[in-house]
């Protein structure tokens, strides 16, 4: 009985042609609207109960967005994560941790860019396409 019901249905959808994708032009837009957002996001990482975490001091006002920063910095910092706890934890001058973490932030910066130009481009399409 429900197969008989269903199955009308996937015979619609399986006749259903593909949407066409979105225009770059489209996708341009979307983008300059997605990173405009990224522009308003603060925040940063930190371990809660031994896992690397995003925290978000200030929201870009939208949670795809939000989600995007927070899994590109997450993704990115988890590999250095290691690095990080040994600096921390290492006793050296107030200073010198500072200027170690910053140097490891420099080292994670390429990541953080191709992930955040991956991120926003899929975004963009994904929204252009709806």
């Amino acid at each position: 009985m429900i197969f008989a019901m269903i199955l009308p249905l996937l015979a619609q959808a399986a006749a259903t042609e593909p949407a066409d994708p979105p225009s770059e032009t489209e996708v341009a837009e979307h983008s300059a609207t997605i990173e405009a957002s990224l522009d308003k996001w603060k925040g940063g990482i930190y371990k809660k109960d031994g896992k690397l975490t995003c925290r978000i001091e200030q929201s870009s006002g939208d949670e795809a967005v939000d989600l995007l920063r927070c899994g590109a910095m997450v993704g990115c910092y988890s590999p250095k994560a290691d690095r990080l706890d040994a600096i921390a934890a290492s006793g050296d001058a107030k200073e010198e941790q500072i200027a170690q973490m910053r140097a490891i932030s420099a080292e994670v910066q390429p990541c953080l860019a191709k992930a955040h130009e991956q991120g926003v481009r899929r975004l963009a399409v994904l929204r252009a396409s709806l």
